[in-house]
Protein backbone atom coordinates (compact mmCIF):
# COMPACT_ATOMS: atom_id res chain seq x y z
CA UNK A 1 0.00 0.00 0.00
CA UNK A 2 1.58 3.86 -1.00
CA UNK A 3 0.92 6.19 1.76
CA UNK A 4 1.01 9.92 0.43
CA UNK A 5 3.87 12.16 2.04
CA UNK A 6 4.34 15.98 2.81
CA UNK A 7 7.47 17.14 3.08
CA UNK A 8 8.44 20.23 5.59
CA UNK A 9 11.35 22.29 4.17
CA UNK A 10 12.64 25.02 5.93
CA UNK A 11 16.48 26.82 5.69
CA UNK A 12 17.58 29.85 8.09
CA UNK A 13 20.21 30.64 5.60
CA UNK A 14 20.20 33.69 3.26
CA UNK A 15 20.24 33.53 -0.42
CA UNK A 16 22.55 32.44 -2.49
CA UNK A 17 22.68 28.88 -0.39
CA UNK A 18 18.39 28.43 0.01
CA UNK A 19 17.75 26.71 -3.45
CA UNK A 20 21.03 24.24 -2.75
CA UNK A 21 20.38 23.81 0.82
CA UNK A 22 15.95 22.80 0.10
CA UNK A 23 17.44 20.66 -2.60
CA UNK A 24 19.45 18.52 -0.14
CA UNK A 25 17.01 18.68 2.37
CA UNK A 26 14.55 16.72 -0.77
CA UNK A 27 17.08 14.34 -2.06
CA UNK A 28 17.77 13.05 1.78
CA UNK A 29 14.05 12.27 2.23
CA UNK A 30 13.42 11.04 -1.25
CA UNK A 31 16.25 8.84 -0.37
CA UNK A 32 14.83 7.46 2.62
CA UNK A 33 11.84 6.26 1.17
CA UNK A 34 13.14 3.53 0.01
CA UNK A 35 13.57 2.31 3.68
CA UNK A 36 10.31 3.55 5.03
CA UNK A 37 8.29 3.83 1.92
CA UNK A 38 6.76 3.51 -0.70
CA UNK A 39 5.41 7.30 -0.37
CA UNK A 40 3.18 9.15 -3.13
CA UNK A 41 4.82 12.66 -2.81
CA UNK A 42 2.18 15.20 -2.29
CA UNK A 43 2.26 19.38 -2.36
CA UNK A 44 5.42 20.28 -0.11
CA UNK A 45 5.72 23.63 2.50
CA UNK A 46 8.82 25.32 2.27
CA UNK A 47 10.04 28.28 3.92
CA UNK A 48 13.16 30.41 3.91
CA UNK A 49 13.84 31.48 7.88
CA UNK A 50 14.18 30.69 11.41
CA UNK A 51 12.09 28.57 13.20
CA UNK A 52 13.27 29.76 16.57
CA UNK A 53 10.63 32.16 18.82
CA UNK A 54 13.13 35.17 18.22
CA UNK A 55 12.37 35.29 14.22
CA UNK A 56 11.06 38.31 12.79
CA UNK A 57 10.52 37.15 9.84
CA UNK A 58 6.65 35.27 10.08
CA UNK A 59 6.68 31.66 8.29
CA UNK A 60 3.53 31.70 5.86
CA UNK A 61 4.17 27.70 4.62
CA UNK A 62 4.64 26.79 8.60
CA UNK A 63 1.09 28.38 9.27
CA UNK A 64 -0.33 27.35 6.71
CA UNK A 65 1.25 23.46 7.20
CA UNK A 66 -0.67 23.98 10.60
CA UNK A 67 -3.67 25.22 9.51
CA UNK A 68 -4.51 21.95 7.47
CA UNK A 69 -3.43 19.94 9.77
CA UNK A 70 -5.95 21.14 12.08
CA UNK A 71 -8.67 21.10 9.62
CA UNK A 72 -7.53 17.77 8.51
CA UNK A 73 -6.77 19.33 4.71
CA UNK A 74 -3.23 17.95 5.73
CA UNK A 75 -4.70 14.25 3.83
CA UNK A 76 -6.17 10.99 5.43
CA UNK A 77 -5.06 9.77 8.09
CA UNK A 78 -1.87 7.80 7.62
CA UNK A 79 -0.43 10.94 5.93
CA UNK A 80 3.03 10.91 6.28
CA UNK A 81 5.08 14.42 7.43
CA UNK A 82 8.33 14.11 6.55
CA UNK A 83 10.92 16.67 8.01
CA UNK A 84 14.99 16.61 7.68
CA UNK A 85 15.14 17.18 11.29
CA UNK A 86 13.28 18.19 13.74
CA UNK A 87 14.99 21.16 14.77
CA UNK A 88 13.48 22.54 11.26
CA UNK A 89 9.92 22.16 12.41
CA UNK A 90 9.73 24.89 15.85
CA UNK A 91 12.42 25.46 17.93
CA UNK A 92 9.63 26.93 20.41
CA UNK A 93 8.41 24.14 22.12
CA UNK A 94 4.52 25.76 22.28
CA UNK A 95 4.45 25.74 19.27
CA UNK A 96 6.17 22.20 18.87
CA UNK A 97 3.76 20.27 21.34
CA UNK A 98 0.51 22.18 19.06
CA UNK A 99 1.99 20.22 16.22
CA UNK A 100 2.42 17.06 17.45
CA UNK A 101 -1.43 17.13 18.81
CA UNK A 102 -2.11 18.28 15.58
CA UNK A 103 -0.57 15.06 13.69
CA UNK A 104 -2.38 13.05 16.42
CA UNK A 105 -5.44 14.12 16.37
CA UNK A 106 -5.29 13.41 12.69
CA UNK A 107 -4.21 10.47 12.58
CA UNK A 108 -0.81 11.65 10.85
CA UNK A 109 2.75 10.38 11.11
CA UNK A 110 6.21 12.31 11.43
CA UNK A 111 9.29 11.32 9.57
CA UNK A 112 12.51 12.69 10.37
CA UNK A 113 14.98 11.50 8.15
CA UNK A 114 18.06 12.64 9.94
CA UNK A 115 17.21 10.13 12.42
CA UNK A 116 16.05 7.65 9.86
CA UNK A 117 13.02 6.88 11.92
CA UNK A 118 9.08 7.29 11.75
CA UNK A 119 7.16 8.81 14.76
CA UNK A 120 3.58 7.95 15.71
CA UNK A 121 2.53 11.00 17.58
CA UNK A 122 -0.88 8.38 19.54
CA UNK A 123 2.19 6.23 20.71
CA UNK A 124 3.66 7.83 23.92
CA UNK A 125 7.16 6.81 23.69
CA UNK A 126 7.08 8.65 19.89
CA UNK A 127 4.79 11.33 21.32
CA UNK A 128 8.14 11.90 24.01
CA UNK A 129 10.61 11.75 21.57
CA UNK A 130 9.40 14.49 19.39
CA UNK A 131 8.48 16.98 22.24
CA UNK A 132 12.16 16.12 23.46
CA UNK A 133 13.57 16.89 20.47
CA UNK A 134 11.69 20.15 20.39
CA UNK A 135 12.64 21.15 23.69
CA UNK A 136 16.39 20.23 22.58
CA UNK A 137 16.35 22.91 19.64
CA UNK A 138 14.06 25.70 21.86
CA UNK A 139 16.93 25.19 23.82
CA UNK A 140 19.88 25.67 21.64
CA UNK A 141 18.39 28.80 20.03
CA UNK A 142 18.21 30.34 23.39
CA UNK A 143 21.42 30.01 23.68
CA UNK A 144 22.59 31.23 20.40
CA UNK A 145 20.24 34.44 21.14
CA UNK A 146 21.84 34.72 24.70
CA UNK A 147 25.31 34.76 22.64
CA UNK A 148 24.38 37.15 19.99
CA UNK A 149 23.11 39.67 22.62
CA UNK A 150 25.98 39.33 24.25
CA UNK A 151 28.38 40.01 21.39
CA UNK A 152 25.92 43.13 20.60
CA UNK A 153 25.64 44.21 23.85
CA UNK A 154 29.79 44.11 23.79
CA UNK A 155 30.08 45.89 20.39
CA UNK A 156 27.76 48.41 21.88
CA UNK A 157 29.24 49.20 25.30
CA UNK A 158 32.90 50.05 23.16
CA UNK A 159 31.55 51.89 20.42
CA UNK A 160 32.73 48.82 18.05
CA UNK A 161 30.73 48.53 14.25
CA UNK A 162 27.83 45.85 13.97
CA UNK A 163 25.96 44.73 11.39
CA UNK A 164 26.47 45.28 7.29
CA UNK A 165 28.94 47.52 6.50
CA UNK A 166 27.87 51.03 5.34
CA UNK A 167 28.82 52.48 2.34
CA UNK A 168 31.47 54.92 2.80
CA UNK A 169 33.38 53.32 4.77
CA UNK A 170 36.08 50.24 5.12
CA UNK A 171 36.72 47.44 7.90
CA UNK A 172 38.78 46.01 9.79
CA UNK A 173 38.47 42.55 11.79
CA UNK A 174 39.57 40.81 14.64
CA UNK A 175 39.18 38.10 17.20
CA UNK A 176 36.37 39.12 20.09
CA UNK A 177 34.74 36.83 22.37
CA UNK A 178 36.71 33.66 19.90
CA UNK A 179 34.72 34.74 17.08
CA UNK A 180 35.53 37.32 14.03
CA UNK A 181 34.32 40.44 14.23
CA UNK A 182 34.26 44.02 13.13
CA UNK A 183 36.62 45.55 15.40
CA UNK A 184 36.92 49.06 13.52
CA UNK A 185 35.99 51.03 10.29
CA UNK A 186 37.78 53.87 8.48
CA UNK A 187 36.78 55.94 5.57
CA UNK A 188 36.98 54.16 2.28
CA UNK A 189 39.09 56.42 0.22
CA UNK A 190 37.23 55.97 -2.86
CA UNK A 191 33.08 56.03 -1.26
CA UNK A 192 34.08 58.55 1.56
CA UNK A 193 34.53 61.37 -0.88
CA UNK A 194 30.88 60.33 -3.00
CA UNK A 195 28.91 60.46 0.64
CA UNK A 196 30.70 63.78 1.27
CA UNK A 197 29.88 65.15 -2.06
CA UNK A 198 25.95 63.89 -1.83
CA UNK A 199 25.21 65.64 1.47
CA UNK A 200 27.24 68.48 0.25
CA UNK A 201 24.87 68.60 -2.89
CA UNK A 202 21.53 68.06 -1.43
CA UNK A 203 22.28 70.89 1.04
CA UNK A 204 24.07 73.46 -1.16
CA UNK A 205 25.54 76.50 -0.61
CA UNK A 206 24.80 80.38 -0.98
CA UNK A 207 27.27 79.79 -4.36
CA UNK A 208 24.94 77.15 -5.53
CA UNK A 209 21.62 75.78 -5.30
CA UNK A 210 20.57 72.86 -3.45
CA UNK A 211 20.26 69.32 -5.51
CA UNK A 212 17.19 67.07 -5.23
CA UNK A 213 18.27 63.32 -4.57
CA UNK A 214 16.89 62.43 -7.64
CA UNK A 215 19.28 65.04 -9.70
CA UNK A 216 22.57 63.28 -7.52
CA UNK A 217 20.92 59.81 -8.37
CA UNK A 218 21.38 60.39 -11.88
CA UNK A 219 24.57 61.88 -12.03
CA UNK A 220 26.09 58.81 -10.30
CA UNK A 221 24.35 56.89 -12.66
CA UNK A 222 25.97 58.86 -15.81
CA UNK A 223 29.34 58.26 -13.66
CA UNK A 224 28.72 54.49 -13.61
CA UNK A 225 28.53 54.74 -9.52
CA UNK A 226 26.99 51.45 -8.41
CA UNK A 227 26.42 49.86 -4.93
CA UNK A 228 29.31 47.59 -3.74
CA UNK A 229 27.18 44.81 -2.96
CA UNK A 230 25.94 43.50 -6.42
CA UNK A 231 26.78 46.36 -9.08
CA UNK A 232 23.51 47.96 -8.63
CA UNK A 233 22.35 52.21 -9.66
CA UNK A 234 21.96 53.98 -6.92
CA UNK A 235 17.73 55.13 -6.61
CA UNK A 236 17.10 58.20 -4.95
CA UNK A 237 15.36 56.26 -2.17
CA UNK A 238 18.79 54.93 -1.29
CA UNK A 239 20.56 58.22 -1.33
CA UNK A 240 17.69 59.66 0.86
CA UNK A 241 18.41 56.77 3.11
CA UNK A 242 21.91 57.20 3.09
CA UNK A 243 21.22 61.25 4.56
CA UNK A 244 19.59 60.23 7.40
CA UNK A 245 22.21 57.48 8.66
CA UNK A 246 24.03 58.99 11.85
CA UNK A 247 26.89 56.25 11.18
CA UNK A 248 28.15 59.23 9.23
CA UNK A 249 28.62 61.49 11.91
CA UNK A 250 30.08 58.42 14.27
CA UNK A 251 27.01 57.66 15.91
CA UNK A 252 26.68 53.95 16.60
CA UNK A 253 22.66 53.10 16.47
CA UNK A 254 21.06 49.97 17.74
CA UNK A 255 17.06 49.17 18.69
CA UNK A 256 16.69 52.96 19.12
CA UNK A 257 20.11 53.60 21.55
CA UNK A 258 22.34 55.98 20.51
CA UNK A 259 26.23 55.69 21.55
CA UNK A 260 29.22 57.17 20.11
CA UNK A 261 31.11 54.86 17.55
CA UNK A 262 34.90 54.26 17.40
CA UNK A 263 35.49 55.32 13.68
CA UNK A 264 35.82 59.07 12.04
CA UNK A 265 32.72 60.63 10.85
CA UNK A 266 32.41 61.37 7.41
CA UNK A 267 29.90 64.70 8.09
CA UNK A 268 30.08 66.93 10.98
CA UNK A 269 27.38 67.35 13.23
CA UNK A 270 26.14 70.78 11.64
CA UNK A 271 26.10 69.35 7.86
CA UNK A 272 23.83 66.75 9.13
CA UNK A 273 21.82 68.52 11.24
CA UNK A 274 20.83 70.95 8.30
CA UNK A 275 20.20 68.17 5.95
CA UNK A 276 17.75 66.26 8.27
CA UNK A 277 16.13 69.89 8.34
CA UNK A 278 16.13 70.32 4.77
CA UNK A 279 14.97 66.85 4.39
CA UNK A 280 11.92 67.09 6.76
CA UNK A 281 10.40 70.61 4.88
CA UNK A 282 7.54 70.08 3.15
CA UNK A 283 8.38 72.76 0.50
CA UNK A 284 11.44 71.11 -0.71
CA UNK A 285 9.65 69.55 -3.63
CA UNK A 286 8.12 72.72 -4.79
CA UNK A 287 11.71 74.06 -4.43
CA UNK A 288 14.34 72.10 -6.01
CA UNK A 289 13.32 71.45 -9.55
CA UNK A 290 15.42 72.75 -12.26
CA UNK A 291 13.02 74.09 -14.62
CA UNK A 292 10.98 77.08 -12.47
CA UNK A 293 10.88 80.24 -13.46
CA UNK A 294 9.16 81.90 -10.88
CA UNK A 295 10.14 82.43 -7.24
CA UNK A 296 7.04 82.25 -4.86
CA UNK A 297 5.52 79.18 -7.31
CA UNK A 298 3.66 76.52 -5.04
CA UNK A 299 4.93 78.72 -2.20
CA UNK A 300 1.93 81.26 -1.86
CA UNK A 301 -1.63 79.67 -1.19
CA UNK A 302 -5.22 80.29 -1.63
CA UNK A 303 -7.08 81.45 1.38
CA UNK A 304 -10.29 79.82 -0.22
CA UNK A 305 -8.78 76.05 -0.62
CA UNK A 306 -5.48 76.55 0.65
CA UNK A 307 -3.79 75.09 -2.64
CA UNK A 308 -1.15 76.01 -4.40
CA UNK A 309 -0.59 79.40 -6.66
CA UNK A 310 0.98 79.61 -10.01
CA UNK A 311 1.85 81.69 -12.87
CA UNK A 312 -0.11 82.61 -16.05
CA UNK A 313 -0.33 84.85 -18.33
CA UNK A 314 -3.06 87.84 -17.37
CA UNK A 315 -5.92 87.25 -20.24
CA UNK A 316 -6.71 89.23 -22.83
CA UNK A 317 -7.65 92.59 -21.44
CA UNK A 318 -4.62 91.93 -18.99
CA UNK A 319 -1.11 91.51 -20.19
CA UNK A 320 1.10 91.96 -16.93
CA UNK A 321 1.32 87.69 -15.55
CA UNK A 322 -0.75 87.04 -12.38
CA UNK A 323 -0.59 84.27 -9.46
CA UNK A 324 -3.62 82.11 -9.58
CA UNK A 325 -5.31 79.51 -7.42
CA UNK A 326 -3.90 76.22 -9.48
CA UNK A 327 -6.39 74.06 -8.67
CA UNK A 328 -9.98 75.53 -8.90
CA UNK A 329 -8.82 79.09 -10.27
CA UNK A 330 -10.64 81.35 -7.28
CA UNK A 331 -8.70 83.94 -7.55
CA UNK A 332 -5.88 85.94 -8.97
CA UNK A 333 -3.46 89.06 -8.45
CA UNK A 334 -0.86 90.81 -10.05
CA UNK A 335 2.56 89.36 -10.00
CA UNK A 336 4.63 92.34 -10.38
CA UNK A 337 2.79 93.68 -7.62
CA UNK A 338 2.46 90.83 -5.13
CA UNK A 339 6.61 89.98 -5.60
CA UNK A 340 7.27 93.83 -4.59
CA UNK A 341 5.58 93.70 -1.63
CA UNK A 342 6.88 90.19 -0.20
CA UNK A 343 10.75 90.41 -2.38
CA UNK A 344 11.09 94.00 -3.52
CA UNK A 345 14.34 95.14 -4.55
CA UNK A 346 17.36 97.27 -3.20
CA UNK A 347 15.57 100.35 -3.60
CA UNK A 348 12.51 98.97 -1.89
CA UNK A 349 13.16 95.93 -0.28
CA UNK A 350 10.49 93.24 0.51
CA UNK A 351 8.86 91.20 3.30
CA UNK A 352 11.84 89.01 2.52
CA UNK A 353 14.52 91.22 1.42
CA UNK A 354 14.02 93.61 4.46
CA UNK A 355 13.95 90.27 6.99
CA UNK A 356 17.85 88.96 5.46
CA UNK A 357 18.96 92.45 5.53
CA UNK A 358 18.40 92.52 9.45
CA UNK A 359 21.27 92.22 11.35
CA UNK A 360 19.97 90.33 14.69
CA UNK A 361 18.71 87.79 11.72
CA UNK A 362 22.52 86.63 10.94
CA UNK A 363 23.21 86.48 14.67
CA UNK A 364 20.46 84.52 15.67
CA UNK A 365 21.42 82.18 13.09
CA UNK A 366 25.09 81.80 14.02
CA UNK A 367 24.72 82.33 17.93
CA UNK A 368 26.02 78.85 19.52
CA UNK A 369 22.76 77.20 21.68
CA UNK A 370 23.83 77.90 25.23
CA UNK A 371 20.40 78.38 26.37
CA UNK A 372 19.47 77.46 29.81
CA UNK A 373 16.99 75.19 28.42
CA UNK A 374 19.94 73.66 26.15
CA UNK A 375 21.65 73.12 29.76
CA UNK A 376 19.46 71.60 31.52
CA UNK A 377 18.66 69.17 28.90
CA UNK A 378 22.78 68.19 28.86
CA UNK A 379 22.96 67.87 32.37
CA UNK A 380 19.87 65.25 32.82
CA UNK A 381 21.47 63.90 29.70
CA UNK A 382 24.38 63.21 31.79
CA UNK A 383 23.17 61.44 34.43
CA UNK A 384 21.08 59.31 33.00
CA UNK A 385 23.97 57.92 30.61
CA UNK A 386 25.90 57.62 33.91
CA UNK A 387 22.35 55.66 35.32
CA UNK A 388 22.61 53.16 32.20
CA UNK A 389 25.97 52.64 32.31
CA UNK A 390 25.82 51.52 35.88
CA UNK A 391 22.79 49.33 35.16
CA UNK A 392 24.17 47.50 32.51
CA UNK A 393 27.53 46.85 34.66
CA UNK A 394 25.63 45.19 37.42
CA UNK A 395 25.33 41.43 37.09
CA UNK A 396 22.05 39.88 38.51
CA UNK A 397 22.29 36.63 41.01
CA UNK A 398 18.34 36.27 40.20
CA UNK A 399 16.02 36.29 37.29
CA UNK A 400 13.53 38.37 39.26
CA UNK A 401 17.00 40.87 39.75
CA UNK A 402 17.68 40.68 35.49
CA UNK A 403 14.19 41.25 34.88
CA UNK A 404 13.85 44.45 36.96
CA UNK A 405 17.70 46.04 35.63
CA UNK A 406 16.13 45.09 32.08
CA UNK A 407 13.31 47.05 33.17
CA UNK A 408 15.40 50.09 33.81
CA UNK A 409 17.44 50.05 31.29
CA UNK A 410 14.83 49.93 28.51
CA UNK A 411 13.04 52.77 30.46
CA UNK A 412 16.50 54.90 30.42
CA UNK A 413 17.31 54.20 27.21
CA UNK A 414 13.90 55.76 25.89
CA UNK A 415 14.38 58.95 28.29
CA UNK A 416 17.58 59.03 26.68
CA UNK A 417 16.57 59.02 22.86
CA UNK A 418 13.72 61.40 23.99
CA UNK A 419 16.41 64.35 25.55
CA UNK A 420 19.02 63.61 22.90
CA UNK A 421 16.54 64.62 20.27
CA UNK A 422 15.61 67.53 22.24
CA UNK A 423 19.13 68.22 22.43
CA UNK A 424 19.29 67.69 18.93
CA UNK A 425 16.40 70.29 18.25
CA UNK A 426 17.78 72.77 20.07
CA UNK A 427 21.58 72.92 18.61
CA UNK A 428 20.40 72.04 15.13
CA UNK A 429 21.36 75.49 12.76
CA UNK A 430 18.92 77.14 10.66
CA UNK A 431 18.94 75.45 6.96
CA UNK A 432 18.81 79.27 5.91
CA UNK A 433 22.48 79.86 7.35
CA UNK A 434 23.54 77.75 4.28
CA UNK A 435 21.56 79.27 1.39
CA UNK A 436 22.51 83.00 1.71
CA UNK A 437 24.86 85.23 4.38
CA UNK A 438 21.91 87.44 5.84
CA UNK A 439 22.96 90.99 7.30
CA UNK A 440 24.26 93.69 5.61
CA UNK A 441 24.80 93.07 1.79
CA UNK A 442 21.94 90.52 2.06
CA UNK A 443 20.24 92.26 -1.00
CA UNK A 444 23.37 92.00 -3.04
CA UNK A 445 24.00 88.44 -2.34
CA UNK A 446 20.24 88.02 -2.82
CA UNK A 447 20.34 88.76 -6.83
CA UNK A 448 23.59 86.78 -7.78
CA UNK A 449 21.75 83.77 -5.91
CA UNK A 450 20.12 81.53 -8.85
CA UNK A 451 16.27 81.08 -8.87
CA UNK A 452 16.34 77.85 -7.23
CA UNK A 453 18.39 78.79 -3.92
CA UNK A 454 15.91 82.15 -3.86
CA UNK A 455 12.21 79.67 -3.79
CA UNK A 456 14.67 77.62 -1.41
CA UNK A 457 15.08 80.62 0.75
CA UNK A 458 11.55 81.78 0.26
CA UNK A 459 9.93 78.69 1.13
CA UNK A 460 11.90 78.02 4.54
CA UNK A 461 11.17 82.19 5.42
CA UNK A 462 7.38 82.08 3.86
CA UNK A 463 6.34 79.46 6.38
CA UNK A 464 4.22 78.72 9.28
CA UNK A 465 6.84 78.51 11.74
CA UNK A 466 9.26 81.22 10.66
CA UNK A 467 7.60 84.81 9.07
CA UNK A 468 4.09 83.00 8.00
CA UNK A 469 2.66 81.27 5.42
CA UNK A 470 1.08 83.60 2.70
CA UNK A 471 -2.88 83.13 1.86
CA UNK A 472 -3.62 85.16 -1.03
CA UNK A 473 -7.51 86.49 -0.60
CA UNK A 474 -10.32 87.42 -2.84
CA UNK A 475 -10.55 91.19 -3.66
CA UNK A 476 -14.23 91.10 -1.89
CA UNK A 477 -13.18 89.11 1.15
CA UNK A 478 -9.99 91.65 1.93
CA UNK A 479 -10.79 95.53 3.33
CA UNK A 480 -9.15 96.96 0.00
CA UNK A 481 -7.69 95.64 -3.04
CA UNK A 482 -4.45 96.28 -1.79
CA UNK A 483 -1.33 93.49 -2.16
CA UNK A 484 -1.08 94.08 1.43
CA UNK A 485 -4.23 93.69 2.25
CA UNK A 486 -4.78 90.18 0.41
CA UNK A 487 -1.86 88.30 2.09
CA UNK A 488 -3.63 87.02 5.46
CA UNK A 489 -0.72 85.34 7.42
CA UNK A 490 -0.72 82.24 8.94
CA UNK A 491 1.77 81.45 11.85
CA UNK A 492 2.13 78.05 13.86
CA UNK A 493 1.40 78.20 17.16
CA UNK A 494 4.23 79.10 19.52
Amino acid sequence: MTTTAREYLRVSKGRGSVARSITDQHRDNVNAEQEHGPWQWGEAYADTGSASKFARKTRDDFDRLMADLESKDFGEPGTVLVLWEISRLARETGKGVALVDAAETGGYLIHVTSLDRTFNPQNYGDRHSLISGINDAEKEARLLSVRTLRGVNSALAEGRPHGKRPFGYAREYGIVDGRRRAIAQYPDPEEAPLVQELFRRVLGSPEKAPESVRSVAMDWERRGIVTRQNGALFEPSNLRQMLTRKVYIGIRTHSGSERPGNWEPLIDQETFDAVQRLLANPERKSFTTASVRHVLTGILRCDLCEGRMSVKAGGNRQIRPVYVCYRYGHLRIDKADLEAFLIGDAEHPGVILAYLSRPDVAASLSAPGDSEELSAVRSELTRAQSSLEAFEAQDPETPAEARLIARKISTLEASIREMQERERALTAPNPLASLIETGPGAIERWERTEITAQRAISGLLLSPELLGQVRIKRVVDSDSDSVADRCRWVRAER
